[in-house]
């Protein structure tokens, strides 16, 4: 079926085998370079998954073998009590591709959106979002963007739970400490609404598709999990 969509869409998606995920990125930037669609953010998570950028260190996951992706960055979980939201958006603007001038709007929104919900977040020295707490500084979202022909995917993973945080003690996350990894404590639900609110602001109004219509439109209507 030939879709054409002259909005950015929107879905929660919510448990994804990772290796679907990607898929589903790589055929949401097809789309989006056919401009078939305007632009996807898709928000979700997945069962226990260790994953490696462009530019990883094995010293920082020594025994294990993670799953080689597009991103930037080293080494990093995701598993449950994470919110995982990818952007598919058309960052060219004809005037040449900023990415550091992307990579901290999605910063400010992810900030903004972690404000809302009394969190002093802040971007630190070290990649990612950082929260103060009572007498530390925890990360509690990592960030690690692909670009294709000026359309990025991959995206931000955040800690919303301390479920997720047994799943970084096997690794160097971004080569830090897993003592640094924290979690903010704020519902999934509501955490999307302040997210899409903040991705609206910058990229303009997306529509919200449910899981089936989002695969359908990907090609992956018969995929189930």
């Amino acid at each position: 079926m030939d879709f054409h969509f002259t909005s950015n869409l929107a879905a929660d998606l919510g448990r994804v085998p990772y290796q679907l995920s990607l898929d589903l990125q790589h055929r949401l930037v097809s789309s989006v370079k056919a401009d078939q669609v305007k632009g996807v953010l898709l928000f979700l998570d997945h069962d226990p998954v260790y994953t490696i950028g462009r530019k990883a260190d094995p010293n920082n996951y020594p025994g294990l073998n993670p799953v080689k992706t597009e991103r930037g960055g080293d080494v990093t979980y995701h598993g449950p009590g994470q919110l995982v939201v990818y952007p598919v958006l058309r960052i060219d603007t004809g005037s040449g591709i900023d990415v550091r001038r992307y990579v901290n709007t999605i910063e400010r929104i992810v900030i903004n959106a972690l404000h809302r919900f009394g969190y002093s977040a802040t971007v630190g020295e070290e990649p990612g979002i950082w929260v103060s707490f009572p007498g530390a500084s925890s990360k509690v979202a990592s960030i690690g963007m692909a670009i294709d022909h000026g359309i990025s995917y991959h995206g931000v993973a955040i800690n919303i739970s301390p479920e997720v945080l047994q799943g970084f003690a096997q690794i160097r996350p971004c080569g830090l400490s897993p003592a640094v990894m924290g979690f903010v404590d704020i519902s999934r639900g509501d955490l999307v609404k302040a997210l899409l609110d903040g991705f609206a602001e910058n990229f303009g109004r997306f529509q919200w598709k449910s899981r089936e219509e989002m695969l359908e439109i990907a090609g992956l209507a018969n995929q189930i999990f």
